[in-house]
């Protein structure tokens, strides 16, 4: 909904910083083309930005808003939306609070002055936010429990105690005072999970950017003139009592619930339709419930004869009498979209498939929608990877095993993400705490002893935070705001008490989330099994990406081959070339494919996408 920034130093006034603030407003336009504001503390300690994409109450939600009550200053600004705001505001009524809008923002801040940090469980949204209080003299942040809405931030002059904050990394890179480094531990991270998982991207608290950090989903925080400090509200709630049957119904109303709240009344909107499970169930809800034709968008390939989301997302389309508008992807316009994406995202990527999900949004914009309803989420919380990525059936040999053998794995993909390093990088990295961070955070902190639940954990950390991430930024790149309902908390909760045997029931993955919804689909839909969002397999594409590795490598800075081993690089166009000549005589094509933890590393694209968008990264950020 909108883009939040801020600087804040309690310990001098710093209205001098006013214009470093519209600066960074500048740098978030495309997350709030449709108004912008600046709020200074009356102590002149506070400074707080933002740009704002009107979805809510659009003639009176300006921000930053301001209150004064009780005869203290408060001051917001708020991205996202908060759903259920029309409940909480009949509880505030009740306080005494007397509301000057209709908006969200408004029951937001009034809720703080009322419960301070109490307020966040009351909320169901998807949110990150900064409050002034001047009764406290701090600020109080806060994120949304599985992090739909991005908070980054940074400490300036430790001595001074300048915090800076932005929805985005390149809020925070404009300051004159930060200085832009590579992270390191991020960079040897990312390659690490690229080398492991099925897609990775920065930890949680971190961004590729050293000294430039993120609150994590779930956490909120209180800055005052003893620093900053963190707490965690939330967490993924691995349940020890499983639900059976009877958790069919319950995620049907829950679910419903979720889709008919996303729904907005005042501006166009749409859902993105990939023809799979959980997308089709968002549209499905979302055309029910919406009394004018739904505009659902899809994706296909030019030349590629074998679409089936899209072939899928017509089924539904001719059904329910959906507009579906379609994003037609070519290898050249797909290359041509690599360094908008990461400019858009602020970091190297390690899919191509998140083109396509630039490329759609992008299509929603000149369509004129405000909002999309997508259906991320479902796959993290409903076991939808069990059958495509590592660490569930793909390893069920080791499965068991697991709780005793992450660390061992993750050393094994050290060795191997480690070849793609310079031995001078390699003497600043201690791979040994990465792993550590990855098991301990991602895998060993899951409160179930199950292997199936610490799984289903790091998913739901890590990788979920690489969608909604992409999400996020893909979206409102093109002045769109995504909305997940399978992300709101009481579908995640219901979801993640499922027992994992009936969410497997005849060999397939999501059964009970089938089951609830295949009254609303077609028959081939409600039988369809995972299908990742698509990810070419066009040889023509990755003739074009190894022909720009290859330009990349020539023409690259000479600081990053202090990072990146060189001779390791050209190794690895040489062997994707093998690859792309073994598949045109016939070959199998695997470069697509996860490889299970159980198996060694083989030449995948994500390997050739990873190595090609870091180089333009390093190009665009450092060179």
């Amino acid at each position: 909904m909108c883009g939040i920034n801020g600087i804040i130093n309690f310990a001098k006034p710093i209205s001098d910083s006013i214009k470093i603030v519209e600066r960074i407003n500048d740098s978030l336009i495309h997350r709030g083309p449709d108004g912008e504001g600046i709020f200074v503390s009356k102590n002149q300690k506070v400074i707080l930005g933002n740009r704002r994409l009107s979805i809510v109450d659009i003639e009176n939600g300006n921000q930053p808003m301001t209150i004064e009550h009780q005869g203290y200053e408060y001051g917001i600004t708020f991205n996202g939306q908060i759903y259920n705001h029309k409940d909480i505001k009949k509880l505030l009524e009740k306080e005494g609070h007397v509301f000057k809008t209709n908006c969200d923002t408004e029951v937001l801040l009034r809720a703080y002055i009322t419960w301070n940090e109490d307020c966040l469980e009351k909320l169901n949204g998807q949110f990150a936010f900064a409050i002034y209080d001047s009764k406290k003299d701090s600020v109080f942040i806060a994120r949304d429990r599985v992090g739909i809405k991005p908070f980054y931030y940074t400490l300036l002059d430790e001595g001074s105690g300048s915090f800076v904050f932005s929805s985005e990394p390149k809020g925070i890179l404009v300051h004159p005072d930060f200085k832009k480094e590579p992270d390191k531990e991020t960079i040897a991270d990312f390659f690490l999970g690229v080398s492991t998982f099925t897609d990775w991207c920065a930890p949680l608290n971190k961004s590729f950017f050293k000294n430039l950090y993120a609150l994590e989903p779930g956490y909120y925080a209180y800055f005052d003139k003893t620093g900053l400090k963190i707490k965690q509200y939330w967490d993924l709630p691995i349940s020890h009592n499983k639900l059976g049957n009877e958790s069919i119904a319950l995620l049907r109303e829950q679910l419903k619930k979720a889709i008919a709240i996303r729904i907005p009344d005042e501006v166009k909107f749409s859902t993105t339709l990939s023809g799979g499970l959980d997308s089709s169930i968002v549209t499905s809800i979302t055309a029910d419930k919406h009394n004018k034709t739904l505009t659902s968008s899809t994706i296909k390939f030019e030349g590629i004869e074998n679409n089936p989301d899209y072939t899928h997302a017509q089924i539904l389309a001719k059904k329910k009498g959906i507009n579906l508008i379609t994003t037609t992807l070519t290898p050249q316009n797909m290359i041509s979209n690599i360094d908008l994406m990461i400019k858009a995202m602020d970091e190297p990527h390690d899919t191509i498939r998140q083109l396509g999900l630039f490329a759609t949004y992008r299509t929603l914009q000149q369509e004129g929608c405000k909002v999309a309803l997508v259906g991320e989420g479902a796959d993290e919380f409903n076991l939808g990877y069990y059958f495509t990525c590592p660490g569930f059936h793909k390893d069920k040999e080791i499965h068991q095993e697991l709780n005793n053998m992450m660390t061992t794995i993750l050393r094994k993909r050290a060795v191997h993400a480690s070849k793609l390093f310079t031995h001078e990088f390699l003497r600043n990295i201690n791979f040994d705490k990465i792993i550590k961070n990855n098991f301990m955070n991602y895998f060993e902190k899951c409160s179930s002893t199950e292997p199936i639940d610490k799984m289903q954990y790091l998913y739901g950390k890590r990788f979920l935070k690489y969608r909604l991430d992409a999400n996020d930024r893909c979206s409102m790149t093109h002045s769109i705001e995504a909305r997940t309902p399978f992300c709101d908390h009481n579908v995640v909760e219901i979801s993640l008490a499922i027992d994992p045997l009936l969410n497997l029931r005849g060999g397939t993955e999501k059964f009970a989330l089938r089951e609830a919804f295949r009254q609303d689909l077609p028959q081939e839909i409600a039988e369809r099994r995972k299908y990742p969002l698509p990810e070419s397999t066009d040889l023509r594409l990755y003739k074009l990406l190894l022909e720009k590795l290859e330009q990349n490598i020539l023409e690259a800075d000479s600081k990053v081959w202090s990072i990146l081993n060189k001779e390791y690089v050209l190794e690895l166009t040489y062997l994707f070339n093998k690859e792309i000549k073994k598949i045109e005589k016939g070959f199998p094509h695997k470069l697509t494919e996860d490889i299970p933890l159980s198996q060694e590393v083989s030449l995948r694209v994500k390997h050739i996408f990873s190595v090609l968008t870091f180089l333009r990264w390093f190009k665009i950020y450092f060179a």
